[in-house]
């Protein structure tokens, strides 16, 4: 894969804007109108993931798509199953355990 620094900072902003929507959701839910809008929590989320999709353009543009975008949603299930843990304190199951692996295993195959 060309430009895998890249990859992994696209995957990092995306995972962290689905970290800071949930935390405009803890936080915000209480306000109304436009102020719900103005959470500092969803402004990071929306600058994340737009930074994050400007770099998943370019890497679709030089990498195999079939290969780049399965292979960056893995990474992504991933990082949102870690953060789940450590930063909000749910729960370890073996049902999302067994079904990360499998997406897991699943990359693996569609990579080679």
């Amino acid at each position: 894969m060309q430009l895998p620094w890249l990859m992994a900072l696209a995957i990092l902003l995306n995972a962290s804007a689905q970290v800071t929507i949930k935390l405009a959701g803890q936080t915000g839910i209480d306000r109304t109108g436009i102020y719900q809008w103005l959470s500092p929590w969803l402004l990071l989320a929306l600058t994340c993931y737009g930074l994050s999709f400007l770099l998943t353009v370019k890497l679709y543009a030089v990498n195999p798509l079939s290969v780049v975008a399965p292979f960056m949603a893995a990474c992504i299930f991933l990082l949102i199953y870690v953060a789940g843990v450590m930063l909000f304190s749910e729960a370890i199951t073996w049902q999302k355990t067994l079904g990360l692996t499998f997406i897991i295993i699943g990359i693996l195959f569609l990579s080679r």
